[in-house]
């Protein structure tokens, strides 16, 4: 309850400090504005499972073939909805997440084949997996469709935690999976790691990053666990009083993780992801404009924020009729401002030159006090003509940010949304 009220406070005061004036509420809509912008992102949500882990925020439902066939035809049906309102819109990625994606891998490949036909697709495609799922004649049927970026969500590569975090493998399947991807030539392999699980000590967490260094990955990322309020670790969390690391050992593994991926040839590329320098990023939420497709899938096109339905029948249901759109937030220029830089702040970087060229304006004409007060703290490792670049302090920070702040507003909406298919209005 203190943290919940501490977020509260925190997030009313960054909101009167950088967005006075501006209205963050959700309100019911069925109607999708154009996306101006070409090169967007384009999401995919494929909401099954077979495996309800716990510890999971995001919209799923358990794996059934009959249901996934209906899902795949409404899915390839809002496809064509898009098209027709929007012509052959362009697409700089293709990230399809979850869920767990690979349950549909046969499929996947005719739902790739529609997007081409429909947009114009010019990038990578993305897609999450698990070692409960994957394997490698998937593997091989991923490459053959398109997918050049891959997804491991291995967590951890021990039995307690993986225990705790309900996953339905054990340490020596995660590490042949990895190996497998590993030796099959994606462009990025990403491994996704959770430390701060209760109970975990730095011996614990340094045995899951080497294990995660000696599968060669691409790119590591290491999020701490969140407990949603509406998970069942949320909820498990609240009936048995389970003890999450404090503030304290938390910023511990955090520096702890950059200090080992760093000295293992890895480079950070966002306040989660190491990755190796000759490699690119991988990312699943750093687009500055993205379309989502699917129960519960979010898109951002400047002028709005969308949501579609969070029910899986109900998509289903109302896309015989219409687009399953449920709600929307106007977006103001100054909004758009902050969600611009959050992102940057994300990616640990803010390079000023391409906000001049987005904006018409200095950055420090909109938020100087903020750069400067980021400066004056010592969070940033430098700063020249071209941008500011964070430091571990900083991105630690950030982190914390993410957990008091911007979560906030994702447990609202997403909670509001697992329980009502069409909310009427949700402030945040």
């Amino acid at each position: 309850m203190f943290l919940e009220m501490k977020s509260t406070v925190l997030t009313r005061l960054v909101r009167s400090l950088i967005s006075p004036g501006d209205k963050y509420t959700f309100t019911s809509s069925s109607r999708f504005e154009n996306h101006q912008n070409d090169g967007a992102g384009l999401y995919l949500h494929i909401p099954f499972c077979t495996c309800m882990c716990p510890y999971c925020p995001y919209y799923k439902v358990h794996y059934d073939p009959a249901l996934a066939k209906d899902f795949q035809n409404a899915l390839l049906s809002e496809i064509d909805l898009h098209a027709r309102e929007f012509g052959r819109s362009r697409f700089s990625s293709l990230y399809i997440g979850g869920g767990t994606p690979t349950l549909m891998t046969e499929e996947l490949g005719q739902i790739i084949d529609r997007i081409s036909l429909a947009f114009d697709l010019n990038g990578c495609i993305a897609v999450e997996t698990t070692p409960a799922d994957i394997t490698r004649r998937k593997t091989r049927l991923l490459k053959k469709i398109g997918v050049s970026y891959i997804s491991l969500g291995v967590q951890s590569y021990q039995e307690k935690n993986l225990a705790l975090l309900g996953r339905q493998y054990d340490p020596s399947t995660a590490r042949q999976t990895a190996q497998d991807i590993s030796e099959s030539g994606f462009v990025n392999y990403n491994i996704d790691l959770i430390f701060a699980l209760p109970g975990e000590t730095q011996h614990d967490l340094e045995a899951d990053l080497f294990a995660a260094v000696e599968c060669s990955p691409d790119q590591i990322t290491c999020y701490p666990l969140f407990t949603f309020p509406y998970t069942t670790v949320g909820k498990y969390k609240k009936l048995r009083r389970l003890r999450m690391p404090s503030l304290a050992v938390r910023r511990r593994m955090y520096y702890f993780v950059h200090e080992f991926l760093e000295s293992n040839g890895y480079k950070r590329s966002s306040v989660w992801s190491f990755v190796r320098s000759n490699k690119p990023h991988y990312s699943s939420v750093t687009r500055d404009y993205y379309v989502g497709f699917g129960p519960s899938a979010a898109s951002y096109t400047g002028e709005g924020f969308y949501f579609n339905t969070f029910s899986i029948a109900d998509y289903i249901k109302m896309i015989a009729r219409r687009r399953p759109v449920a709600l929307k937030m106007h977006v103001t220029e100054r909004m758009k401002k902050i969600f611009w830089l959050y992102w940057r702040l994300y990616e640990t970087r803010i390079p000023y030159a391409k906000y001049q060229t987005l904006f018409g304006n200095n950055i420090y004409e909109d938020f100087g006090s903020l750069l400067t007060g980021i400066k004056l703290l010592g969070m940033h490792e430098r700063e020249d003509k071209h941008g500011l670049i964070l430091n571990v302090k900083g991105c630690h920070w950030i982190h914390l940010a993410q957990n008091y702040y911007a979560l906030n507003y994702v447990s609202k909406i997403w909670s509001v949304c697992q329980s009502e298919p069409w909310p009427e209005r949700i402030p945040l």
